[in-house]
């Protein structure tokens, strides 16, 4: 085990104010740190960056802790809204997750709240590989909710399933997107390495680029200038795989903030015309800002209801889009190194659902797509009932649609290695890849 680090007091109480928000209602950890750090001016890059890292850690390891105190006989916290963690008891986890993962000794653990059994604390980390129940031990272990675990065992299998839930616990890479309307990626590495950030080109986009220094991207001029976008290699595939046509009709039916939507646009060369469609407004709004920043004028916003018909701004795109983009909403597996909390955030009846909500979707922008056009189904989880499953239905609702090879829209070159079994769909995941978990798959539209 590593060495503990040492930490001011000022970053301690900033991490433990943090987590014991966090433990009350799980909620997006990337957004509840930028809130605090706008406030903490007093802490430097260096303790931000510590602040950020633990937070994270512990809430990837927060089954794991509350599993080993309640060995010890402290009481697992109840959950809830508004049921913020009390000052004391995040002490103990803060103190448990360092004995943990970070080093620290069991006689500084004592000199610091020298009333718990801390020895009992390790002795149950340490016999957690002696549990017999292999999905327990699977859970615990990886620090995942049960549902999560039994999953990923009976998808993957146990060897692979292991590497794959290491790898939702590890730091995801810092990926960038050039923005073609702006620069070049070669460009853009140049630029980069002069600011000794240590960018290299992703292996499978031919757009992205990934830092190996850490940094705050967003404050960089080519971030302010447009000339790149925060996007994790799999997703920038996944646009790719739209392969929208430079003159042609494209929707993006799921858009969200739009990171799919902008590296489209891109490929249309602000040509065609580009739909971005989604419930949020509030999201819809950010695209409009990440569009003029990043020089994007081939595209226009519409809000649609979460369910039910379409409205007739987009049943009037009926029959005429060349590709039509369904970036469902999911369970968001395979992205969850960047969104930890997720893991216990989502209920298993939550999950369940989804499929329902996929295949609806994904119909209900199907009449969108002229024949001859296709529709793009994409999700960023690996769980096949999200995946193959939903696209299966999909086919069976539609018979006129049929898979399109990925080899046929990236080259046989680029698509070794990540598809499915049989070519058809786009698969990647961290363990594999070095990326996010992703799925995608593209239907072509035969005339009636």
């Amino acid at each position: 085990m590593s060495s503990p680090r040492p930490a001011a007091p000022r970053v301690r109480a900033t991490l433990l104010d943090l987590w014991s928000q966090s433990r009350g209602d799980w909620r997006f950890v990337t957004e509840r740190l930028s809130q605090a750090f706008r406030h903490a001016r007093h802490l430097h890059s260096a303790e931000r960056r510590l602040v950020a890292e633990t937070l994270y850690g512990m809430v990837r390891a927060a089954r794991t802790i509350d599993h080993c105190l309640s060995a010890a006989g402290v009481a697992v916290p109840d959950a809830g809204p508004a049921r913020e963690m009390p000052p004391a008891r995040a002490h103990l986890d803060l103190i448990a997750y360092r004995i943990l993962y970070e080093g620290l000794g069991i006689d500084d653990a004592r000199a610091e709240r020298p009333d718990v059994d801390w020895p009992a604390v390790w002795r149950a980390f340490t016999s957690i590989d002696r549990i017999a129940d292999p999905t327990l031990r699977f859970a615990l272990r990886h620090s995942l909710p049960d549902w999560l675990a039994r999953r990923l065992l009976d998808e993957l299998g146990p060897a692979e399933a292991t590497a794959y839930a290491e790898a939702l616990s590890a730091r995801a890479p810092l990926t960038l997107r050039a923005n073609r309307l702006k620069t070049t990626r070669e460009a853009l590495l140049a630029e980069l390495a002069a600011l000794a950030l240590e960018p290299t080109p992703t292996r499978f986009s031919p757009d992205g680029v990934t830092l190996g220094a850490r940094v705050n991207v967003f404050g960089l001029d080519a971030f302010k200038a447009g000339r790149f976008e925060v996007q994790d290699e799999a997703s920038q595939l996944v646009a790719e795989l739209v392969a929208p046509p430079v003159h042609g009709l494209v929707i993006d039916a799921c858009a969200g903030a739009g990171g799919k939507t902008l590296a489209l646009g891109a490929a249309m060369r602000n040509k065609g015309r580009l739909v971005a469609m989604d419930m949020a407004a509030h999201k819809l709004q950010e695209l409009a800002r990440r569009a003029r920043r990043a020089g994007l004028s081939n595209h226009r916003t519409l809000a649609v209801p979460a369910d039910g018909p379409l409205p007739e701004a987009a049943l009037a795109f009926s029959g005429k889009a060349d590709r039509v983009l369904v970036d469902a909403p999911c369970s968001g597996v395979g992205s969850m190194r960047r969104n930890p909390e997720a893991r216990w955030r989502m209920s298993p009846d939550y999950v369940a659902a989804l499929p329902e909500l996929q295949l609806r979707l994904a119909l209900r922008a199907l009449p969108l797509v002229k024949p001859g056009g296709r529709l793009v189904y994409a999700t960023c989880t690996t769980l096949a009932a999200e995946n193959e499953e939903v696209v299966a239905r999909i086919l069976a609702a539609e018979p006129r649609l049929s898979r399109i090879p990925v080899k046929e829209i990236l080259g046989k070159e680029r698509a070794d290695g990540i598809t499915t079994p049989d070519g058809m769909s786009l698969s990647t995941y961290p363990h594999r890849h070095g990326m996010d978990g992703f799925y995608a798959t593209a239907l072509r539209l035969a005339p009636p």
